[in-house]
């Protein structure tokens, strides 16, 4: 779900007037509100828990924060803009603090953490590697308190990047806006462009050059609120998506949290395929997967069941049948039949490192065969 439940955040065709107000120290303040959705009204906490958020979150405590910045780190960059969002019952309120020159940085961070008083958790993206540690820096430079140190930080590229990364490939912000939230900018300035344009204002003055700026922070704020709504939406409901590769993805994020139920109906439902879209080996890997969490469980029979198919279907390669084989063997006591597994799964090893392996496993089996037939004499 986006921020704007009517029109999917409807932030390009909709342009709200800002107050603009000049603050004495040479920063300037943009205000926005905008419309705040049931969605983003109605985060719950098991799907925060579930994103990697420690405790309850209070929205009207929450800041979603976004910097603009003269260049990507180093003792010589600044934040010139700080655009910081924040909800009450009814709207998504979005400040941004502008600094007309190096001289009022000082002013700029003072504004920011003015704003962040009563705040107890940011939420940004890519920001525990960039935003973050950028402001952290100014601030120790300026000489003055870090007013996101005591914040708990949820970074939302991660938990982006585990559920969509496998389709997607790539997981910047653009990139989530288009394929999942459904939304282009238009005449948007790329981020690349943004710290020369802040230098081309330094040098001439003109404000005006600055407005695409200002418009391009806006809008990766609000997509903050949006893509967050999003991922509790689907971090809630894992089992509910439609497209293999994410059913697949949420079945490893349920996976390595310990939610071993929650795994199995996505890997049981990815493992089915899709008769619209490409399986790619998916349905593989999930069955595969699948009967990892069966054999931790104990539930044996499953867990074999599914190699055999996997093994008879010739897929995923020789795994299957090493894990065939390590049943017959610990388990069974068979070792003809683990043998039997090994030679087969041989002929399908992937690379020179299992072929070693699985020349090693056959050399014990053959031993313990030996052993066990003279014992039998």
């Amino acid at each position: 779900m986006a921020l704007s439940i009517k029109a999917k955040l409807n932030i390009i065709a909709r342009e709200p007037a800002p107050i603009i107000k000049p603050r004495e120290e040479g920063v300037m303040e943009y205000a926005y509100d905008e419309p705040l959705s049931d969605a983003l009204n109605a985060l719950d906490g098991c799907s925060l828990a579930r994103l990697g958020l420690d405790g309850q979150l209070h929205l009207d405590r929450a800041v979603f924060l976004d910097t603009e910045t003269t260049g990507l780190g180093g003792a010589g960059s600044v934040a010139f803009l700080v655009g910081l969002g924040r909800a009450d019952k009814k709207y998504f309120n979005i400040k941004q603090f502008l600094m007309t020159g190096y001289a009022c940085e000082s002013a700029l961070l003072t504004a920011v953490a003015d704003h962040l008083a009563g705040c107890d958790t940011l939420i940004t993206f890519n920001g525990k590697c960039f935003d973050a540690p950028m402001l952290e820096s100014r601030y120790t430079m300026c000489r003055m308190p870090d007013p996101l140190a005591h914040m708990r930080h949820l970074d939302i590229i991660y938990p982006s990047r585990r559920v969509w990364k496998l389709r997607l490939k790539k997981c910047d912000l653009k990139r989530l806006e288009e394929q999942i939230l459904g939304i282009a900018r238009e005449g948007d300035l790329p981020g690349s462009e943004v710290p020369e344009r802040y230098f081309k204002y330094l040098k001439s003055g003109d404000m005006a050059l600055l407005n695409d700026v200002v418009r391009h922070n806006r809008l990766d704020v609000l997509s903050l609120g949006a893509l967050l709504a999003r991922l509790c939406a689907i971090y809630n409901a894992p089992a509910e998506q439609s497209n293999l590769l994410d059913l697949f993805s949420m079945g490893r994020v349920m996976e390595r949290q310990g939610e071993r139920q929650e795994a199995r109906k996505c890997y049981k439902l990815a493992a089915r395929g899709s008769p619209v879209c490409a399986d790619n080996g998916i349905s593989a890997m999930a069955n595969y997967r699948l009967s990892l969490i069966h054999k931790r469980g104990g539930e044996l029979y499953q867990a074999e069941g599914i190699w055999r198919h996997l093994a008879d279907q010739r897929q995923m390669g020789a795994l299957p049948l090493i894990e065939l084989s390590k049943l017959y063997e610990h388990k069974h006591k068979d070792f003809s039949r683990a043998l039997d597994a090994t030679h087969k799964a041989l002929s399908r090893a992937g690379d020179e490192n299992e072929r070693q392996d699985l020349y090693a496993r056959q050399r014990r089996l053959t031993l313990k065969i030996e052993r066990q037939l003279k014992m039998e004499e």
